[in-house]
């Protein structure tokens, strides 16, 4: 009976909707829960979730389930029960868990559910125990589980692989697994079926380079996975996926209510129909999910991109994507082959895809794809997620070059930097050279930064409102787009993917003079690529020739995708040198300047050339002095990091013990030296202490004093440094910077005769510990400085921070800053910013 009614509730809509949907379009019509499931989804406590659309779309799909009350909690971890209730509803496997369920409801648990006697199942659970070791999604070890207890992420990614039958993946094939750090806490039976899981990008590790396999899971983070395993598995719960473009809406008046029909064009070409009613024979809708908003099927438009999911003739669920026509204005961030990224105004992004027949204009002058660049402002218009047209637009105001602030733009990789009567010459890698006033503030880093702190290596964006202007108005630094993240080395296993991404095995990371192992093996990207063999330029596809053969890879942050963006493949045997250089850029040979050996090795495009952690060009050699060079014997270097760092920024360092203080100064003096009987402060010369007499310098309102005499920084007013605790009787030492002889900032501490002078990169900062690289101390014996490969960070708790002639904070520091620092041994006492 039920059937004859469907037949006949199909067969009435396919005669009101016309002879053109009866003989052409399949038409599916929607389910008499719709509103039931809206409901579900509605979820009051997942607005900030990152997987709020992943749960809608589960619930919607239902793979998963809320607490009855409208909340889902995303952050509560999950225990092995549910997490196993979740994957059986993704097999398809509901009716089992229900059937096992009403077979164990007469109490029975323990061993006779097949686990252990310690209560370790809930009671609403013990189906699902049931069900799963019937399905053989639980091995015989895994069933003397406590399941009240919290899922890992290694059991996870077992029993998805197991529920969705991917198959396992054995011996040399598995790799994956292989490449995070903590890849040895994995249980060995896991493996298989871990590595096809990752391989499948169902799951993936942190991004610091670690899985955490014992780690928990949350809610949320469930959601997610298990909408990335859906994409494999929705055929096993009876789904059929589909996608097209909404042609056109039709609504009609049927008994006493409202028929809506969505008409569209699926990806294969076919015309389908998407049928909701509301009257007084039927009440029939789906649910759907558009720009995060849930609803029912009136929240689709016309153009709208579908993907929606059927079971036999009815529509479930649909979820559109940016596919109808529209315009959309802001400017191009970054441009990659077949894509490019728009920001508009309000900071929203939208990767939009272009082909042959995307239309170009540049002020109404055709132009190409070519012509486009990063940091231009354009007005796209899209059909779904393709550009169909691209015009970029300089809008002159007055007649004379002058127009709105960012209509104008130019971006770029600065080349070079040069100094000259107070201003900065800044050149881009497209050629322009543009005036900078070096106190001009710079947009973009989070933080207070201004024209002065700019880096050879780095992006930016100088937006103008004259369009033959050389100085710009405003100054972006972009920070999330080819930020430089390592120089790697390792073996070319070979290239995979669509988007192609290289293979290493046995991968190592350089800092500091020193390769460190990191993964035995990992992917990359090479969205953009530049590809060099011993100095000459081959395709991306060719690097899968060269397997075993060595290769040093740049890579930098693409949004959050670790990129390789410049590979030099080497084929003869690797050597190094750490020392002095000279480089000459007409023969661009570096010659080393060692006694022993004077040897010149060949720079060409290939060669990575590494400066305050960014990629620069070679003209950056010519003021270089001391580097490490990476080299093949008889061959081209592959890799270089300059170790130069700025002398200090005209800043003045003393210690000694405190003689007194007046209203405006303070005298240091009194300090006893273990080379003989001499009496007085020292300050540095050539980067040693050299014994002075007494010296006097002028303090301010704008002097910086802290005591970190205690277990705790003290910031000290000025008014309380007057007082006698601080003077020569009470044998208060300080260490002093100084410009001229105008105290910029005095650490009252302990004076040490272990105290060493060092300089080095910032890489990181976290909290009062500064990550540092290229350290390198000064060799008063050998007057030189030498590269230290045990010290990468330094705490700078009870330290003073100076920059641009004023203390800062640990947080105010910038990556790629240069630092002059004076520290006893791990702990900083004096730390400058060069410029």
């Amino acid at each position: 009976m039920k059937k004859i009614i469907k037949i006949i509730t199909m067969l009435s809509i396919i005669i009101i909707l016309g002879f053109t949907y009866a003989l052409g379009s399949t038409v599916y019509s929607g389910v008499s829960n719709a509103s039931a499931i809206f409901l579900n989804m509605s979820y009051t406590d997942i607005g900030s979730s990152f997987a709020r659309n992943d749960i809608m779309r589960m619930t919607a799909l239902s793979v998963i389930r809320g607490n009855g009350n409208g909340l889902y909690y995303p952050k509560n971890k999950l225990k092995r029960e549910e997490a196993l209730a979740m994957i059986l509803r993704l097999m398809g496997k509901e009716k089992d868990v229900q059937v096992a369920q009403s077979s164990t409801s007469g109490g029975v648990t323990g061993a006779a559910a097949g686990t252990n006697s310690n209560g370790g199942i809930d009671s609403w659970a013990q189906g699902v125990i049931t069900a799963a070791k019937n399905t053989g999604l639980l091995s015989k070890q895994e069933t003397s589980l406590d399941f009240t207890q919290y899922a890992t992420r290694q059991e996870v990614a077992n029993w998805i692989a197991k529920g969705i039958n991917l198959s396992p993946v054995y011996g040399k094939d598995a790799q994956y697994v292989y490449s995070y750090k903590d890849s040895g806490l994995f249980d060995a039976d896991k493996l298989p079926y871990i590595e096809a899981t990752l391989e499948s990008s169902i799951m993936s590790g942190y991004n610091n380079g670690y899985f955490g396999p014992n780690d928990s899971i949350t809610r949320e983070q469930m959601a997610a996975v298990l909408s990335r395993a859906f994409n494999v598995s929705y055929s096993m719960m009876g789904y059929t996926k589909d996608m097209g473009y909404v042609e056109s809406i039709q609504k009609d008046s049927v008994n006493g209510g409202t028929r809506y029909t969505y008409v569209l064009k699926n990806d294969s070409g076919q015309d389908v129909a998407l049928v909701a009613e509301n009257s007084q024979s039927a009440n029939y809708d789906f649910a759907v999910l558009k720009n995060g908003k849930a609803g029912l099927s009136s929240l689709i438009s016309n153009g709208d991109r579908l993907t929606y999911y059927t079971n036999g003739s009815n529509v479930i669920f649909a979820e559109t994507a940016n596919g109808s026509i529209k315009t959309i204005s802001g400017t191009i961030d970054s441009i990659w082959q077949g894509s490019f990224r728009l920001v508009d105004d309000s900071g929203n992004s939208y990767v939009i895809y272009y082909n042959n027949n995307t239309q170009v204009t540049m002020n109404s002058v055709d132009a190409s794809i070519s012509d486009l660049k990063y940091g231009e402002t354009a007005k796209v218009t899209v059909y779904g997620s393709t550009a169909t047209r691209i015009d970029v637009v300089y809008t002159d105001l007055s007649g004379n070059g002058q127009v709105n602030t960012g209509d104008k733009q130019d971006s770029g990789k600065i080349i070079s930097i040069d100094v000259n009567s107070g201003f900065e010459y800044v050149t881009l890698d497209n050629g322009n050279t543009y005036t900078l006033d070096p106190n001009m503030p710079v947009i973009g880093m989070g933080r207070s930064i201004s024209a002065s702190d700019l880096k050879v290596g780095e992006y930016i964006k100088l937006y103008f409102s004259s369009i033959n202007a050389k100085t710009p108005d405003e100054i972006f630094l972009e920070d999330n787009y080819n930020k430089p993240v390592a120089v790697i080395r390792g073996s070319i296993a070979g290239v995979s993917g669509f988007n192609p991404k290289v293979q290493l095995n046995d991968v190592e990371m350089y800092r500091q003079g020193q390769w460190n192992a990191t993964s035995s093996y990992a992917m990359y990207s090479l969205d953009g690529a530049s590809v060099y063999l011993d100095g000459s330029k081959i395709p991306v596809s060719d690097i899968s020739k060269y397997k075993g053969y060595d290769a040093y890879i740049m890579l930098e942050n693409h949004y959050g995708i670790e990129t390789a963006t410049l590979v030099s493949i080497q084929s003869g045997f690797n050597m190094s040198y750490v020392g002095s250089i000279d480089y000459d850029g007409n023969t661009m040979l570096v010659t080393f300047d060692n006694e022993n050996d004077n040897r010149q090795v060949n720079v060409n495009d290939g060669t990575i050339i590494l400066n305050d952690g960014f990629l620069v060009p070679k003209s950056q050699l010519s003021k270089a002095s001391q580097a490490y060079v990476s080299f093949s014997r008889g061959g081209a270097a592959n890799f270089i990091s300059i170790l130069d760092a700025n002398a200090p920024s005209g800043y003045y360092y003393a210690k000694g013990k405190i003689i007194n203080v007046t209203a405006d100064s303070i005298t240091v003096g009194n300090y006893y030296y273990y080379s003989g009987n001499e009496y007085g402060d020292e300050s540095l010369n050539n980067n040693e202490w050299v014994a002075n007499g007494d010296e006097t310098f002028y303090v301010g309102d704008k002097t910086y004093i802290v005591d970190n005499t205690g277990n705790s920084p003290v910031n000290v007013p000025y008014d309380e440094f007057l007082k006698q605790k601080y003077r020569a009787a009470n044998y208060s030492s300080v260490y002093i910077v100084a410009s001229d002889s105008n105290a910029i900032a005095v650490n009252i501490r302990p004076l040490s005769s272990t105290d060493r002078i060092s300089k080095a990169v910032l890489s990181s900062s976290s909290g009062n510990v500064l990550t540092l690289d290229n350290v390198m101390d000064w060799n008063g014996l050998n007057n030189r400085w030498e590269l230290n490969t045990s010290l990468d960070s330094i705490d700078v708790t009870k330290a003073v921070i100076v920059k641009n002639n004023k203390v800062i904070s640990a947080s105010d520091l910038k990556s790629g800053d240069n630092l002059y620092i004076i520290r006893d041994g791990a702990l900083g006492i004096v730390i400058t910013v060069q410029q």
